[in-house]
């Protein structure tokens, strides 16, 4: 399926994009902290939009083209993209950007890594996800970590690529969750088959009961960004339009360096790739070592491996090694 919205052009767009100071974000990160979650607005260039739209709609095309193998299959509600910075360097581009790399970095740490990133187009009939944490992929035994973490072990930023509305499934966050000691699936366990709208109904409930807590829907315009922490509980809406245009969204996953990615992003991205990226790309890849030693490759500089594509990034590391060392 293609993006039916058509994208205008930079200098169309209703708000200048601009690069954010060090005491606007400061702002925006207490607002994370306290309620966690925050909504980032005007955050991303709009020259950006359109190629990164339209690289979208072709490879979202070449998957329809590949599904249509049998008529008799029902219309799909949602698509994904996955190993989006392997996609394209629009993407690449797009994750680069310093606004929103100055927000994640100030949360995890300069060392931190992306761990997955995707786009998600949701259509008319899409159903509410089931509620839970994308922490689960580090905190879902307590022998590990207790909630509330003492420090958040990832968070997610999300890239509005079409207006995000409530009635075609926006993010929905309950406000001060990475708070609670409860997650999810600790209040209830979802079954294999579980309904989300009954078990989302049962969540809102407790939620509504034991924290006195309601859903917000994180409604952004074209360019805007909701970053949310690990540990806030939040799912996908539901599409509930009548009709009209896709959500589309660009959805970027980030962990600790100390931590494993969830999509090994160097056994889908090639180094020649890797090295044509933004160095702020290769380094959330994984092609420095993290603040504690982890990483290196042969005993060296994992930026290394990339040759003259990555010289800029090796002195970057030589010179935060020496940083360390210093301390």
């Amino acid at each position: 399926m293609t993006f039916k919205k058509e994208v205008p052009a930079a200098d169309e767009l209703d708000y200048p994009y601009r690069a954010y100071g060090d005491e606007q974000r400061k702002n925006w990160l207490e607002e994370l902290h306290q309620q966690g979650y925050v909504v980032v607005p005007e955050c991303i260039d709009p020259e950006l939009l359109a190629p990164v739209n339209m690289r979208a709609d072709e490879l979202f095309t070449e998957q329809a083209r590949a599904a249509q193998t049998d008529p008799e299959q029902p219309t799909p509600t949602e698509a994904f993209i996955t190993n989006l910075v392997g996609n394209g360097s629009e993407f690449a581009n797009l994750l680069a950007q310093p606004n929103l790399i100055g927000m994640v970095t100030s949360v995890l740490g300069e060392d931190c890594l992306l761990s997955s990133a995707s786009i998600r187009d949701v259509y008319n009939g899409c159903e509410e996800q089931l509620i839970h944490t994308d922490d689960l992929l580090y905190a879902g035994r307590d022998d590990w970590f207790k909630r509330p973490v003492t420090r958040q072990l990832s968070l997610v930023a999300a890239v509005a690529l079409s207006d995000q509305i409530a009635s075609r499934g926006t993010t929905i966050l309950f406000p001060g969750s990475h708070m609670w000691e409860e997650s999810p699936d600790t209040v209830e366990k979802p079954g294999d088959e579980a309904k989300s709208t009954e078990y989302n109904e049962r969540m809102r409930q407790w939620a509504s009961k034991h924290k006195g807590t309601d859903v917000t829907h994180a409604e952004l315009k074209t360019g805007s960004v909701v970053i949310w922490l690990g540990a806030t509980w939040h799912a996908g809406g539901a599409y509930t339009a009548a009709d009209g245009n896709s959500r589309r969204i660009a959805i970027f996953n980030f962990c600790r360096g100390i931590f494993r990615q969830q999509e090994n992003q160097m056994a889908v991205i090639t180094h020649k790739q890797a090295a044509e990226m933004p160095q702020a790309v290769q380094r959330l890849l994984g092609y420095s070592m993290s603040d504690t030693g982890l990483g290196y490759s042969s005993g060296q500089d994992p930026a290394l491996l990339l040759g003259e594509g990555a010289k800029a990034l090796h002195e970057d590391n030589l010179a935060r090694a020496a940083g360390r060392r210093g301390k």
